[in-house]
């Protein structure tokens, strides 16, 4: 697979007055600029129509270190003193790859998040010539169904394709007898622009890569992530915490208030925490959590006192104080409602509104609202949740002439309301959720952290018993093989069960023992409020402290791991008859680690899933640890590693193994 064509990435369309840009752009006015940074260089490409006043931005970035990646976006404006014709279709890549005809060509690429035990599950389609794929989030959000990010390998080479925009995206592959053409961009553009008006296009990312293995190419994309776009804090990377939250347990009581949450915050910092978390419960009046958004005001009955002394106690435990927001979905007769109905986009539910991020005046004042409670509560981190679909929305505020532009200027207002808030709080990090890692992209990975990837691994999750340990080790194995840091849920701190949902960070609330989780039999699914009500917090006496504490241990013994190169040992599925095994290996340190798992139908004690990255004429320094107290370690050759045997007797179990290269 070879690129094609008379000018290289980056490459674009459009259609302009029912015209295609290929017939006419390079016959504008163009101008190129280009200056050095300390990452690489910045190259602006301008193009400009002097009969229409439209002009073509293409900012085109490139790395020292990762030569091969060019990361690129483009802008539209009309410098004119009339609108523009119709602008319409505009694609921020249009490619084409010349491929042999016997050429093997796959596409590997991910499930998004929707609440199910299968989210971010690897995918994988053989693009044989004529065909055509197409690939789409649903409702708005950009990760909800599909992951943007994709992985195309050919014969001997392959390239990442990775997509920044934040609503809804597209993608479509198609193959012929001799080439590959790939295009991508919002699914759905038709506008003119007004007389100095300006919008951008989706971000897009290539990484080109060679060899035969397109994990190689997943590991660049995961390098480079971490060292170009996941936010720092005085020049570090924001790392996913290890929290503490008592909203499950508001969920079974109803039950919050200051007095819980200053109970329970010492014993969080006591066994190795490092944050203290407060979702959904802190807000309000007397209505349920989700009646009451758009109301952020302090709910008094509960807080008397406000919650800044809760985050005081936090910091003064050494600990991060995380707190939840939902400021883009306006319930029916909320503060934000009664007060500001013109900052509202309607849709088809009478009770929910869309915050208009791409009103001015409305961004404004979401954005002193959460400016004012980070600056008086004393917030770390700045969780933002979105549990709607706002495409629908976005479609029905728009003409047939501007079709797209509702959309364009909310997220762009979404991507100012964080890049604003970074800018006034430099030491607060934000949190992405959207109902459990449903905007996950280019963009929003630059900007913050997704701690709650998938909804699954909240209470609803629960109702499939033990099985939530084999959705917890999809969800986390599938979204490491793209993004470098994110969190996730914990409910169980044995060894199996904590090691599940190990990788990046965690949250928990509760510790609920195997013997109260079903263990797939759909007789015996119980529903989730009978499972949390067997369940033991910080609250109760009989929490199993020790356990937590051996099991937070290990993990922060092992998470220098976690930004390294990441492989699937066996394939990722939601099986309860399959093991899972994955691997982390640090290339400048010459040692890793990989978690082995035995589902609980499993019928197999044993199974080879050898290492990679590993020196088969090296000397490694091994052990396996069933248990949280590490095994005594073993010299092995580099051989044994690559063909390497796991036993696993117990039924669920875990093996977690160590090594490092000693000579």
């Amino acid at each position: 697979m070879k690129i094609s064509g008379e000018k290289s990435l980056p490459a674009i369309s459009f259609f302009y007055d029912g015209k295609p840009s290929k017939k006419f752009l390079r016959m504008w006015n163009k101008k190129v600029v280009e200056r050095k940074t300390e990452e690489g260089s910045i190259t602006t490409e301008i193009f400009f129509d002097p009969e229409s006043g439209l002009k073509i931005t293409i900012i085109l970035r490139r790395f020292k270190d990762f030569p091969a990646a060019l990361d690129w976006v483009m802008e539209l404006e009309n410098c004119g003193k009339h609108k523009t014709p119709i602008i319409e279709d505009i694609m921020a890549l249009d490619f084409t790859f010349s491929v042999s005809r016997d050429e093997r060509v796959i596409l590997h690429y991910a499930k998004g998040s929707q609440c199910m035990m299968d989210d971010f599950l690897p995918l994988t389609t053989e693009l044989f010539p004529s065909s055509k794929v197409m690939l789409a989030p649903e409702g708005g959000r950009s990760s909800n169904g599909i992951l943007p990010f994709m992985n195309i390998q050919g014969s001997d080479c392959g390239i990442i394709i990775g997509i920044g925009w934040s609503g809804q995206w597209m993608a479509e592959l198609n193959r012929d007898e001799n080439q590959l053409n790939i295009k991508a961009g919002m699914e759905k553009t038709r506008f003119f622009l007004y007389p100095g008006e300006k919008i951008r296009t989706p971000r897009i990312l290539s990484i080109e890569w060679e060899g035969y293995d397109f994990e190689k190419g997943n590991n660049l994309l995961r390098h480079l992530l971490f060292e170009h776009y996941i936010p720092r804090i005085k020049g570090n990377p924001v790392m996913p915490p290890a929290a503490y939250c008592l909203q499950w347990y508001f969920y079974l009581t109803d039950r919050a208030n200051a007095n819980l949450e200053m109970t329970a915050l010492p014993k969080a910092a006591s066994i190795g925490l490092d944050t203290y978390w407060i979702d959904a419960c802190w807000y309000g009046g007397k209505k349920a959590w989700w009646e009451e958004v758009g109301s952020w005001t302090v709910n008094k009955e509960k807080f008397p006192h406000g919650l800044k002394p809760i985050a005081d106690a936090a910091h003064k435990a050494g600990m991060k104080f995380v707190l939840w927001f939902e400021p883009e979905r306006v319930r029916k007769n909320s503060i934000i409602h009664r007060e500001h109905p013109e900052f509202l986009l309607t849709g088809n539910s009478p009770d929910n509104f869309l915050f208009n991020l791409g009103m001015h005046e409305a961004l404004n004042y979401i954005k002193s609202v959460v400016s004012n409670h980070i600056c008086e509560i004393g917030i770390d981190i700045y969780r933002q949740d979105f549990n709607m679909d706002p495409l629908s929305y976005w479609r029905a505020a728009d003409t047939n002439d501007r079709q797209g532009i509702t959309e364009i200027r909310y997220i762009e207002g979404l991507y100012k309301l964080w890049d604003e808030l970074r800018q006034q709080h430099p030491d607060t990090a934000i949190d992405n959720c959207a109902s459990g890692g449903r905007r996950i992209d280019l963009e929003t990975i630059s900007r913050a952290i997704p701690l709650w990837p998938s909804d699954f691994m909240d209470i609803g999750g629960l109702n499939t018993g033990i099985g939530i340990y084999t959705g917890s080790q999809c969800i986390k194995a599938g979204l490491a093989r793209w993004v470098p840091l994110f969190g996730g849920g914990v409910w169980n701190f044995t060894p199996y069960g904590f090691r599940s949902a190990m990788i990046g960070g965690f949250t928990f609330g509760f510790n609920i023992e195997d013997r109260y989780l079903c263990c797939g039999d759909e007789r015996k699914i119980k529903i989730w409020k009978d499972v949390l009500s067997k369940g033991k917090t910080l609250l109760d006496s009989d929490f199993p402290i020790k356990l937590a504490k051996k099991a937070i241990k290990e993990w922060k013994s092992i998470r220098k791991f976690f930004t390294g190169d990441f492989h699937l040992l066996l394939p990722l599925t939601i099986s309860d008859h399959d093991w899972c095994a994955y691997q982390f290996h640090r290339n400048d340190l010459e040692e890793g680690i990989a978690l082995f798992f035995r589902r609980h139908k499993s019928p197999f004690p044993e199974i080879e899933a050898g290492l990679k990255d590993i020196k088969t004429k090296g000397k490694y320094m091994v052990s396996l640890s069933p248990g949280f107290n590490e095994k005594s370690g073993q010299i092995m050759d580099g051989k044994n590693l690559v063909e390497l045997r796991v036993r696993i007797a117990d039924l669920p179990g875990s093996i977690l193994l160590r090594y490092s290269r000693i000579k």
